[in-house]
C-alpha cells in the first residue's frame, strides 16, 4: 500500500510538473505572439508617422516655394512702389524750383536737363513691354523712330535675325499676346501706321504649350500673303458663352482652329448681359466679312446638330453685323465674335 501511495504521490508529481511546463510554454507563445502583434502596430505607427512627417515635410516645401514667390512678388511691388515715391517726390521738389521765379536762366537750364532724365527714370520704371522686332533690310528706320516716339507705355525693342532676308519684303503683320493691356496694342498700331508701316494684319498669337510667355509680348514681323496661306489664320474668333453645353463648347472652339481660326475662349457669362444674343450668333464688323461670317454660322449649326441629343431640335446660328461695342476700330476687319447661347 505504501509502494502505491508513493508511485501516485511520484506520478502527481510528474503531472503538475508537465502541466506547469506546459502552462509555462504556453505562456511563454502567447507573450511571444503579444509581443510580435504590438510590435507590427509600432511599425505600422512608426510607417504612419514616417508618412506623415514626409507629407508634411512636402507640404512645407510646397508652402516654402509659395512663400517665397510671394515674398518676391512683395519685394518687387514695394521696390517699385519705393521708386515711384521717390521719384513723385523729386518732382514735386522740381515743380517746386521750376515756380520760384527769381531762379537765372543758367539754373533754369539745369532743372530741365534734372527733369529730362527724371521722365527717363520714370519710362524704365512703368512696366516696360518687351517688342521682339523682326527686322527686315527693307524697313529702314521706320518701325524703331514709330517705338521710340512713344512715351507712355514703355516699349523695348528685342531684335531677331531674320534668316535669309533678300530685302524684298517688308515686315506687315503686328502679333500681341492675350494677356496685354490691348489699349497699348492699340497705341503701338496706331503709331506704326503713322509712320508709314504698313502692318497688314493685327493678330493675337495662337495658345501653345510651351509659348505660354508669348501671351505677355508683341511680335512685328512679316506674314507671306500668297494664296496658298490659310486665309482664316487673319483673322481671329473670340468666344462667349451663356448657359453653354460644355462639350459643344469646346467643339466649337477646336472645329474653328482646326480650319485655321486662332480662337480665343472666355469664360462663361454668370448672368445674360442685356447686348448678349437672345439665340446663338455669329457677329462681323466690317462688310467685307459677312460671307466668311455666313459660312462659319452655317459650319457651328452643322456641328451642334450633328451633336445634339434632341435630333428633332434645330439650332441655327444667326449671322449679324456687330455694332462694335468693345471692338477697336483696327480690329474691326480681322474680328468675329460668337455668342453662343446654350439656354
Amino acid at each position: 500500500m505504501n509502494d502505491f501511495n508513493e508511485k501516485f504521490k511520484e506520478y502527481e508529481s510528474k503531472n503538475k510538473k508537465a502541466n506547469r511546463t506546459a502552462i509555462t510554454i504556453t505562456i511563454i507563445g502567447l507573450l511571444i505572439f503579444a509581443g510580435l502583434f504590438m510590435y507590427n502596430i509600432y511599425l505600422e505607427k512608426e510607417k504612419q508617422k514616417d508618412e506623415e512627417i514626409i507629407f508634411k515635410y512636402n507640404n512645407e516645401q510646397i508652402k516654402e516655394t509659395e512663400i517665397k514667390d510671394s515674398i518676391n512678388y512683395i519685394q518687387k511691388i514695394k521696390r517699385e512702389d519705393s521708386l515711384q515715391q521717390a521719384l513723385k517726390m523729386v518732382q514735386s521738389k522740381i515743380n517746386e524750383i521750376k515756380n520760384d521765379k527769381g531762379i537765372n536762366n543758367t539754373l533754369r537750364q539745369k532743372i530741365n536737363l534734372i527733369q529730362a532724365e527724371v521722365n527717363n527714370i520714370k519710362a524704365i520704371a512703368r512696366d516696360t513691354i518687351v517688342v521682339r522686332y523682326y527686322k527686315r533690310k527693307a524697313d529702314g528706320n521706320l518701325v524703331e523712330k514709330a517705338i521710340r516716339s512713344i512715351n507712355d507705355p514703355s516699349f523695348h525693342i528685342n531684335y531677331r535675325k531674320v534668316p535669309n532676308d533678300d530685302g524684298q519684303n517688308k515686315v506687315n503683320t503686328l502679333y500681341f499676346g492675350k494677356n496685354l493691356n490691348k489699349k497699348y496694342v492699340d497705341v503701338l498700331y496706331n503709331k506704326l501706321i503713322e509712320n508709314n508701316v504698313q502692318i497688314e494684319y493685327l493678330k493675337p498669337f495662337l495658345s501653345a504649350r510651351g509659348f505660354e510667355w508669348k501671351q505677355n509680348a508683341i511680335e512685328i514681323g512679316f506674314e507671306k500673303t500668297a494664296s496658298n496661306i490659310n486665309e482664316n489664320a487673319k483673322t481671329y474668333i473670340r468666344i462667349y458663352s451663356f448657359k453653354p453645353n460644355n462639350s459643344i463648347k469646346i467643339a466649337i472652339r477646336n472645329k474653328l482652329e482646326a480650319q485655321g481660326f486662332p480662337v480665343t475662349l472666355y469664360p462663361d457669362w454668370p448672368e445674360k448681359p442685356s447686348f448678349f444674343s437672345n439665340k446663338s450668333t455669329v457677329l462681323y464688323y466690317h462688310a467685307t466679312n459677312k460671307d466668311k461670317a455666313v459660312s462659319i454660322a452655317k459650319t457651328l449649326t452643322e456641328l451642334i446638330n450633328k451633336m445634339s441629343v434632341n435630333q428633332g431640335a434645330v439650332t441655327d446660328f444667326d449671322v449679324k453685323m456687330g455694332g462694335g461695342y468693345g471692338v477697336g476700330e483696327n480690329e474691326k476687319k480681322h474680328l468675329f465674335i460668337i455668342h453662343y447661347n446654350g439656354n
